[in-house]
């Protein structure tokens, strides 16, 4: 672990910025303690991709508890009992966070009253929304240094190779040469989910994996990045998730626009309006699948298609009779009168369930996150950090297409790495503060106190 951490070399952390931050001569103040990983957590983050493990093979305690469930109370614990974790950060999204936890719990009493009862596993879906969230706080306060940023990458990237280990045995049972539905029961480690959600985390989080092999230094790290982002990109183009493909295209151009390759971008325009050219480079049955995104008739659309779009329509008007507060949490589906689907649209799904003020929450979530993501990608020299920001803009942009085609926000398998990230980002900028000086000077902040203990706040009030 020690030879991992020094993936590359930043500019963090110095006996320059060290003294800036006490507001004292540097040689007076304590050494600088490292503090130590809060495991249970890294634990949780490397594992919560792998659902075909913690509900497959572990046992599961009554009330939907489940291994993930107890690792999160022992990473809150161990964020809580520690005492230089101990003082909560604060962030621009901490408020957004807390209106959302509470719009959905107003939803979801809303909901049982416009029902009548209580749905089968209602308040358990409620706890599983609600982990990613808890994360979150956890990852944002028990990660204090550079050191702790680089752990948690390593827990996201550690349960990628047996990802696709699964993926391509479950690949290996259903492949054709041409295109057909069978494709769409490869679901890999998403066992209870399907083959839209594991491709939307695919194209979220694989730009994360291509940002750290372009950006760090040494040639080992670079190379095996690289082949991550190979294995990653592989799974989402068999996994015939149109949706996905074009959220994945649509965070390819905004960081080909952001990064100031606009002769890249001109191409890859080019390239797209060439479309039928360039997909023939691709396996047959990817082509008629990518190639099903452009019929217009009725009788050439797929059914799958065509089901959104039924069901797109029965969710605006179910809106117009309720639009002030929608319909309640997980009611909509059971007015549906088409099959009694969800909307297929995580957009839609807010505005008839939680109505017009949960849709403005979710939506200034996305903005902040990639607000944040751009600063700390302007503001880094560190490469880490830089590679850090930009993935995460394309992670925030990626998963706001693909809500376009179904909810890829309430999955805790797939939401919780955007959460994660997001708070690496914050802890970051709050780095970036410190080194820059920007605290007021002779105010003891809380990374000032947490650093240096006492002798750094009695210096700091003489």
């Amino acid at each position: 672990m020690t030879e991992t951490v020094q993936m590359d070399r930043g500019p963090i952390a110095g006996s320059a910025m060290r003294r800036a931050a006490a507001g004292a001569d540097a040689a007076s103040l304590p050494q600088q303690k490292e503090l130590p990983h809060n495991w249970p957590l890294l634990i949780l983050i490397a594992m919560i991709p792998l659902q075909n493990i913690y509900l497959g093979k572990l046992p599961t305690l009554s009330g939907g508890i489940n291994f993930l469930n107890l690792m999160a109370l022992l990473a809150f614990f161990a964020w809580r009992s520690h005492r230089e974790r101990a003082v909560p950060s604060h962030s621009d999204l901490h408020y957004p966070i807390l209106w959302f936890v509470l719009i959905y719990l107003v939803s979801a009493v809303h909901g049982i009253y416009s029902l009548g009862y209580v749905p089968q596993r209602y308040f358990s879906s409620l706890k599983d929304l609600f982990l990613p969230l808890l994360i979150f706080f956890i990852v944002l306060n028990s990660v204090r240094d550079r050191r702790g940023i680089i752990a948690v990458i390593i827990a996201t990237l550690f349960p990628l190779a047996y990802m696709f280990r699964v993926f391509y045995a479950q690949l290996s049972h259903v492949y054709s040469w041409h295109y057909t539905d069978d494709f769409r029961f490869v679901k890999g480690t998403f066992m209870m989910l399907g083959s839209n959600e594991l491709a939307a985390f695919y194209a979220a989080y694989t730009f994360v994996v291509i940002l750290l092999a372009l950006y760090v230094e040494r040639l080992r790290y670079r190379l095996l990045l690289a082949g991550l982002a190979i294995l990653n990109l592989y799974s989402l183009m068999y996994s015939q998730s149109r949706g996905a493909w074009l959220a994945f295209l649509a965070a390819a151009f905004v960081l080909l626009f952001k990064t100031g390759k606009l002769k890249v971008l001109i191409v890859a325009l080019i390239l797209s309006l060439s479309a039928p050219m360039v997909i023939g480079l691709f396996p047959v049955s990817v082509q008629e699948r990518f190639n099903s995104i452009f019929v217009e008739s009725e009788e050439e659309r797929d059914k799958s298609a065509q089901s959104r779009i039924i069901i797109w329509e029965n969710a605006i008007e179910t809106y117009k009779e309720h639009p002030v507060l929608g319909v309640g949490y997980r009611v909509f589906n059971k007015l549906n009168e088409y099959q009694n689907k969800d909307t297929h649209n995580y957009y839609l799904k807010l505005l008839v369930e939680q109505g017009p003020v949960g849709l403005l929450i979710f939506l200034v979530i996305l903005w902040r996150g990639y607000r944040n993501a751009n600063a700390l990608w302007q503001r880094a020299d560190d490469p880490l950090f830089k590679a850090l920001g930009l993935g995460t803009l394309a992670a925030v942009v990626s998963l706001g297409v693909a809500n376009l085609f179904g909810d890829r926000f309430t999955h805790y398998p797939l939401s919780t790495y955007f959460w994660v990230y997001l708070a690496l980002v914050v802890r970051a900028k709050t780095l970036l503060d410190e080194e820059e000086g920007k605290v007021p000077a002779g105010t003891p902040t809380v990374n000032t106190v947490l650093r240096y203990g006492k002798a750094a706040k009695r210096q700091t009030d003489e």
